[in-house]
């Protein structure tokens, strides 16, 4: 999808917050929102998707501030609160009457909860309790279910590090099925993103692979030959988080898409009201 002037605000609020975690000094930090605003009228939006839009925001930040991993603290924190809840997500997902449906609801409400983009602190249990009772649309979930059954090996895009604990479920329950995992993170730190580290923290088991990027969504450009040709040759495709379909939804590709519509730029883009929880089969996937 193509970049909304509503993209440019978010993107502001974004950097912000990684500014104010990657320095104390508010000179710094208002150095940031100059060059960003300088910036902004070099943006094409037309031309770009939001997360290509944004790679020279997120660059200005590491460039001002010195700082390459803002977040390098607050993923750990995000992790090791996940981490906590894992025990009672599986508990749900053993007392379901259908794991898989579960496990898939489990994965989307680690992107709603979205620990990365709150200042605030919050009860995650009780959060997770609110979510799994929200909307959720889910009426693509039976062609989700026929197909990975048929498929033996899944391409797994991650999202943001602490969101990596809640994939665990699905992950864990299709490895159990005999699917060979391929569990994608960046190659280095943008923004909470996760990486190789983020996701071992989290207790992924599957082989981790790296894009080769590290630019947030998975934008096949910036990504390396190696994994542009393992996403090539993938029969499914699983990608978490909302810069992962703001990215991909105009690829032909046999994707389906995990993640929560947080913005209005999104909530056109798919018909569906801000926060609903969605599982979209891409309009490729044959």
């Amino acid at each position: 999808m193509k970049a909304q002037l509503e993209c440019i605000p978010c993107m502001m609020s974004q950097a912000l917050r990684a500014a104010k975690a990657a320095t104390n000094d508010k000179k710094l930090i208002r150095e940031v929102l100059n060059r960003i605003g300088e910036e902004v009228k070099n943006i094409h939006l037309e031309k770009s998707t939001p997360p290509e839009a944004a790679i020279p925001v997120y660059q200005i930040v590491t460039d001002v501030t010195g700082v390459e991993d803002p977040y390098k603290n607050t993923k750990r924190e995000h992790i090791k609160e996940a981490l906590a809840l894992y025990p009672l997500m599986m508990k749900k997902v053993e007392q379901s009457k259908n794991p898989l449906k579960k496990t898939v609801k489990i994965a989307i409400a680690g992107n709603a909860i979205d620990l990365g983009s709150r200042l605030d602190k919050i009860d995650i249990t009780k959060e997770f309790e609110r979510i799994e009772n929200s909307l959720f649309y889910l009426d693509e979930f039976d062609a989700f279910e026929e197909r990975i059954e048929k498929e033996k090996e899944i391409l797994y895009l991650a999202d943001n590090a602490g969101e990596t604990v809640f994939d665990r479920p699905l992950i864990e329950l299709l490895a159990k099925r005999n699917k060979k995992i391929y569990y994608a993170v960046k190659e280095k730190p943008i923004i909470n993103d996760a990486t190789r580290l983020d996701a071992e923290l989290s207790g992924i088991k599957e082989e981790i692979i790296s894009t080769g990027s590290s630019v947030a969504g998975t934008i096949l450009d910036y990504c390396s030959k190696e994994f542009v040709n393992f996403f090539a040759k993938a029969t499914f495709i699983i990608a978490k988080g909302q810069g992962n379909y703001e990215s991909l939804s105009n690829k032909k590709a046999p994707i389906f898409f995990l993640f929560k519509a947080k913005c209005k730029p999104i909530a056109k883009e798919t018909g569906f009201k801000i926060g609903t929880m969605l599982l979209m089969k891409s309009k490729y996937f044959k």
